[in-house]
């Protein structure tokens, strides 16, 4: 169900990034959500567009280029799950994500940079990743609705190890049995 979830997020941001997929589609549901808004007068088309931003290059959202870079990036993940080793399929996504960086590195439009390296030429050799203390709480009305969870998902845990010894056959008074029922916990 998550890859559902994503799959439709991916698709949003796919048209030039995530802030700029964000910008787009905030902009076309308040146009749409206007009174009196007529699609036949006001096609899609015709709705405000956001200019996406990626290194010193701005295009609108949705460009060739964008959806371009999206589609080396899927390809590189259909061949990863195709022809890649254990390891390489286990962690296709970061590795395709990688790749649309690397393209996005070593490409430019109009000899302007997708990726400014600016920043990081300046930053500093070493630096520390937290400069804020964020002190670790107790929130003890929390603990409760904990207990809870923990409890439900012991007994359901128990249930379906049971459930999946007795449709296999399997003794349910054995020591095996009791061994599956310690490791699933």
């Amino acid at each position: 169900l998550i890859g559902v979830a994503l799959t439709g997020t991916g698709m949003k941001y796919w048209g030039g990034g995530v802030v700029c997929g964000d910008m787009i589609w905030k902009e076309h549901s308040q146009v749409v959500d206007l009174v009196g808004f007529d699609r036949e007068v006001y096609p899609v088309s015709a709705l405000p567009s956001a200019i996406c931003e990626n290194g010193k290059v701005k295009l609108p959202y949705g460009s060739a280029e964008y959806v371009g870079l999206g589609f080396a990036v899927l390809c590189f993940l259909v061949l990863i799950e195709l022809f890649g080793s254990t390891f390489m399929k286990n962690s296709n996504v970061i590795l395709a994500l990688l790749f649309g960086y690397m393209v996005a590195g070593v490409s430019s439009y109009d000899d302007l940079p997708y990726v400014d390296s600016a920043k990081i030429k300046a930053a500093p050799v070493v630096d520390f990743l937290w400069t804020e203390w964020f002190g670790i709480g107790f929130y003890g009305p929390a603990v409760v609705p904990l207990l809870v969870a923990y409890t439900v998902t012991t007994v359901e845990t128990i249930g379906d190890v049971t459930a999946t010894h007795e449709v296999s056959e399997l003794d349910v008074k054995s020591k095996q049995y009791t061994r599956r029922i310690q490791g699933s916990l």
